[in-house]
């Protein structure tokens, strides 16, 4: 059989050769070193005055690295298989080619490397809500050809874990250049309008800066998913499920009422993500080696049945990220105050805005209200306003004055510095409302929208000492050297109902926002007591 004898020995001659290629490169063919699963091509690196810090694994125990940006070079750290690299503060610019060479583990090259400004924008389905959901959804996703300088990435809603990660175990969407195709994909998936819409302000106000968004969040998720064991201690959390927790307690109603309008943000053919830090875990651990500038967060709904716990929990959990964070990096947090939605007992929603703003005790923090942005049409439920152009304005507002030290009068809230109670006649109550800062006011008239329950509607109500608010919608300006003032008066048989004892504006989970400073910003919800 010639056939069969020269098949053989061509056999041999290729077991041969590949004998010879094993002994001549040895080990080498073997090797090999990667960047971790959050960084790819057409990522952004923070720019200086911060130090971005890279990492990797290498096939080779202890193989020296070395990491190549820019035509510049430098030797990385190395622990066992692993490798890391802080950069000297970089200056912004790129693209660049992002290497890192073993001396036996080959190398691997990263492409198309902008160095700029980062932000994770964390929380639930406000967050999660995508361009493609919003108003002007078409117009906004062709806009996006306009905007290659901002990178994103998305990291979808399959990531949880018992334990801290070190990498992602799953991704939605590697870092890619914005375009109609990366900003407008599916619904809830791809791409955050919140975060989007705030790298856009970022980038017209900075030409030439890219900009890279991190797009981490869960629907119908708790702070306490987000939030690692040691913030849950800070707050006598322990470590055991949500479900288990009973150091608040926590009114059965209360969560009754409000699981019905965020139980369905959570896809239930998924692991429950409401779990004490499995969110912290899988999504938030795996960026703690990412020096990022800020955080933009959107989270609280499905805590409003809990407000102390929650004035509690989210410092907590801020201070906590940055101390974990590496470089011990105190980065900037912007979070925005909850919008309107008709959401159960009417008390709850307006007691969690009021936790939120306990954050802004802390540095580096501000923040954006949307409760004056509710949207009673919206095809998502009311608990998904549609209008993430105007939040997102909002929170650059924010940055703008925090971050970047710029003088912005549109983040100058109405904030009430006092109230004073008179008579006017025996039968008509007033409350002078003064505010923080000399401001002109602007009153404008609002109503329950048709389909909200009006119970779930306010806009100013007396307390008397007999225990009970009443509304009153009664209100003017009143001119003063130190900024206008809003007087608020009701009228009505006071026998038998006692002394004003106090306050409430916009004090709801539906707002009647009447009062607004010249540049259109709301005055913030309060309850005065005296």
């Amino acid at each position: 059989c010639p056939h069969l004898r020269s098949s053989l020995v061509y056999m041999a001659y290729l077991q041969l050769l590949l004998w010879c290629l094993v002994a001549l490169c040895g080990r080498a063919c073997y090797a090999s070193i990667r960047f971790a699963n959050t960084y790819s091509s057409n990522m952004v690196l923070q720019r200086a005055p911060l130090s971005a810090h890279i990492w990797g694994v290498s096939s080779d125990f202890d193989d020296p690295v070395t990491v190549s940006l820019g035509g510049e070079q430098y030797p990385a750290q190395v622990s066992g298989n692993f490798w890391y690299l802080n950069f000297p503060p970089l200056k912004q610019g790129g693209p660049f080619n992002l290497t890192a060479t073993g001396t036996q583990s080959g190398s691997v090259t990263l492409n198309n490397v902008m160095i700029g400004e980062v932000y994770l924008c964390g929380g639930q389905s406000n967050m999660q809500f995508t361009v493609l959901m919003g108003f002007n959804a078409t117009e906004e996703v062709a806009d996006a050809a306009r905007y290659p300088q901002i990178r994103v990435t998305t990291i979808g809603q399959t990531n949880i874990s018992s334990t801290p990660l070190t990498e992602l175990i799953a991704l939605e969407q590697q870092w890619t250049q914005a375009s109609p195709a990366s900003i407008g994909g599916n619904i809830w998936d791809d791409f955050s309008a919140v975060c989007w819409f705030f790298g856009k302000k970022l980038a017209d106000a900075n030409p030439g800066l890219a900009i890279g968004l991190i797009s981490n969040n869960w629907g119908g998720t708790i702070i306490e998913a987000w939030s690692s064991p040691d913030a849950l201690a800070k707050c006598n959390i322990s470590s055991k499920s949500y479900d288990d927790n009973n150091d608040f307690n926590v009114d059965n109603d209360d969560i009754k009422d409000s699981n019905k309008f965020f139980n369905d943000d959570v896809d239930s053919t998924l692991p429950n993500p409401n779990q004490n830090s499995v969110l912290w875990n899988a999504m938030i651990s795996p960026y703690l080696s990412h020096t990022i500038y800020g955080v933009l967060w959107y989270q609280g709904e499905s805590n409003i049945n809990e407000a102390l716990k929650y004035a509690c929990m989210f410092p907590a959990m801020i201070q906590d990220w940055r101390a974990k964070w590496v470089n011990n990096n105190d980065f900037y947090f912007f979070f925005v105050q909850l919008a309107p939605w008709s959401a159960g007992k009417s008390s709850m929603v307006p007691d969690t805005r009021n936790a939120q703003l306990v954050a802004l005790n802390l540095p580096r923090v501000g923040f954006a209200t949307a409760v004056d942005l509710g949207d009673v049409g919206s095809p998502y439920t009311n608990i998904h306003p549609r209008d993430k152009q105007d939040v997102s304005a909002r929170l650059y507002n924010a940055a703008s004055v925090v971050a970047y030290g710029e003088n912005n009068p549109a983040y100058d809230y109405p904030w009430v510095r006092n109230v004073t109670f008179s008579y006017k006649t025996d039968k008509t109550i007033a409350a002078l409302v003064s505010f923080a800062t000399p401001q002109t006011l602007v009153l404008k008239p609002m109503t329950c929208p048709q389909g909200i329950d009006t119970n779930n509607c306010d806009n100013w109500s007396f307390y008397l000492s007999d225990g009970k608010w009443y509304p009153t919608t009664t209100q003017s300006i009143v001119a003063s050297s130190s900024g206008d003032q809003v007087e608020v008066t009701i009228s009505f048989d006071i026998v038998g109902r006692g002394k004003p004892r106090g306050l409430r504006y916009g004090y709801s989970s539906w707002p009647l926002c009447t009062v607004f400073n010249s540049e259109g910003m709301p005055a913030i919800p309060f309850e005065w007591l005296d």
